[in-house]
């Protein structure tokens, strides 16, 4: 019982808190054509929007927005069983009129909930933003939460995994990454690369995990022994290596502890001493992406990156030595090791070396569409594009 009331007074708190710093604003709202759930990498988001009038609507935002018909609205909603920040959000939604409701943060239970009460008065779209290894963790009974109107995924993987585990979702549209279109994009403007010139022979993908261990134990030394190996197999065989740090260091850019730089080199200098630099990420400069496709194998557990580079034709190495079978790449192949032995990591990344790019993508073609279905004669922003300019087009 004291559990309890402490639980209550810390809500009671947090809400105290947030009622005083709220900001009211009455007034009526203008239609729009098109909201952007959530500000998250927003600036790849509203170019998909082209002209239409949008919106960006961040949830966690302390200005409310308020008006008799959204009072009433809300109030009706409440009345009905929906909780108050979905009654105020769908309330709110609805005023503005939008034709679709897009969002990057494809996870996101707050925009399933929202979606589920408002899928009958406009379109709802979620984009994905990176592997869906929640989704694997997730039992049916958690799935069955998921509610997704529209799901532009990765591939056709999404439509397997989500339909095994009992999720709502509407219509699966299988067009490859967004963020893997943006690169292709501007890598052909700014450092084309041909299939003869490798900067690098091994691109470890950084993974850093502080405290991991306390959730999935032993998951840390899982992560920690593929930098590991990867540097030792370069001092044995004389090979370049190099690790593409996930921290990004993009000035004016606001990061917990976990996510700062100085956390992952310290992480990692556990693994590989001060053997090997942690090449720092710039965002707008896809450094990770550039390395990998400068690198004629890359190596990571989970990386959403490393699917990415196999939809792109790169040589790629998934090694899950955690034990959990729940982190296996969902393709087994060549490009999949659950073995955790220096020896296996260095026979089988050998054996990638050994090969050549055209004898590596016949082997990898189906795996490789299967997991990211980019398409350059239809890229995916350019798919999206059309989707949100439809849906704004049947509105009008």
């Amino acid at each position: 019982m004291p559990a309890l009331v402490a639980k209550v007074l810390r809500r009671l708190g947090r809400m105290t808190a947030w009622v005083r710093d709220v900001k009211l604003r009455w007034g009526g709202l203008e239609h729009v054509d098109v909201v952007v759930f959530d500000p998250t990498n927003v600036d790849y988001m509203l170019p998909l929007c082209g002209g239409a009038r949008t919106l960006v609507l961040d949830p966690a935002s302390q200005v409310l927005h308020l008006n008799g018909r959204l009072l009433l609205d809300g109030i009706s909603l409440l009345l009905r069983g929906t909780g108050p920040q979905i009654a105020y959000l769908s309330a709110l939604l609805r005023q503005l009129h939008a034709a679709i409701v897009i969002t990057f943060i494809d996870n996101s239970d707050l925009f399933y909930e929202l979606a589920r009460a408002n899928h009958r008065h406009m379109r709802f779209l979620a984009i994905q933003n990176g592997a869906r290894v929640d989704v694997v963790e997730k039992s049916p009974q958690e799935a069955r939460r998921i509610f997704i109107p529209e799901f532009a995924c990765f591939g056709e993987y999404e439509k397997d995994l989500y339909s095994g585990k009992g999720a709502q979702v509407g219509r699966f549209i299988p067009i490859g990454s967004l963020r893997e279109a943006y690169f292709r994009r501007y890598w052909q403007q700014a450092a084309p690369v041909s299939g003869e010139r490798y900067d690098h022979d091994l691109c470890v993908v950084a993974e850093a995990s502080p405290g991991w261990n306390r959730m999935y134990p032993g998951s840390e030394d899982a992560i920690g022994n593929i930098a590991k190996y990867a540097v030792r197999l370069a001092r044995e065989k004389g090979l370049k290596v190099v690790i593409a740090g996930k921290r990004d260091v993009t000035p004016g850019q606001v990061r917990a502890h976990i996510h700062q730089r100085d956390t992952e080199v310290d992480w990692y200098r556990k693994y590989i001493g001060d053997d090997v630099a942690i090449t720092p990420r710039v965002r707008d400069q896809f450094t990770t992406y550039g390395l990998i496709s400068r690198s004629r194998v890359s190596l990571a557990l989970m990386s959403t990156t490393l699917s990415e580079a196999a939809g792109r034709g790169r040589r790629v190495l998934f090694c899950n030595f955690s034990g959990d079978r729940r982190w296996d790449f969902c393709v087994d192949g060549i490009w999949s090791l659950k073995e955790d032995s220096y020896e296996a990591f260095a026979e089988r990344v050998m054996a990638l070396l050994a090969l050549s790019d055209e004898a590596w993508r016949e082997k990898s073609a189906k795996m490789a569409r299967y997991v990211m279905n980019n398409d350059d004669l239809n890229p995916t922003h350019v798919a999206l594009e059309k989707i949100i300019a439809e849906a704004v087009a049947a509105r009008a």
